[in-house]
């Protein structure tokens, strides 16, 4: 079986001045996302956001938040939370603090300087852990709700 191939950009279309906006890259990945959380999106014409209800799909008609409703719909409320925003702000919380106390705990009986340095670096460093988890788990939830791996593929 032949792997579908994933589109680069998607066009929608805006229902207010009826002109179209191409999208690509990371927007793209983002808007294609039906668990992405995304409430507005940006008019190339109008020059301006607007909620995802004013726009819709060039090649399907369907609109924006239809589409994030259709492909979402087995999404629980928990799976939901889980690839929020607001745990993607908890997680790099948690993991600065963590790892600024880790990074103190570690380094507090050596020399200040390298206190100075490392405690930041430490605090980075769980940063780095805990939002790679969040991403990790948003991709098992989002492949598992929408049954896709890369929901640029849907339409």
């Amino acid at each position: 079986m032949t792997p579908t191939p994933v589109p680069q950009s998607r066009t929608y279309t805006h229902s207010q001045c009826g002109l179209d906006t191409e999208i690509s890259g990371q927007p793209f990945e983002v808007a294609s996302n039906p668990m992405s959380d995304m409430t507005r999106t940006w008019c190339s014409e109008c020059n301006a956001f607007f909620h995802i209800s004013d726009f819709r799909w060039a090649d399907t008609g369907e609109t924006i938040s239809d589409y994030y409703a259709r492909h979402s719909v087995r999404a629980t409320k928990l799976e939901r939370f889980l690839v929020s925003k607001t745990l993607m702000v908890i997680c790099a919380v948690t993991g600065i603090v963590l790892g600024g106390v880790g990074g103190y705990v570690l380094f507090r009986k050596d020399f200040l300087a390298l206190r100075i340095f490392m405690v930041p670096f430490v605090a980075g460093v769980g940063v780095f852990v805990t939002c790679g988890l969040y991403v990790m788990l948003g991709y098992l939830i989002t492949k598992r709700v929408c049954g896709v791996g890369d929901t640029r593929i849907l339409t």
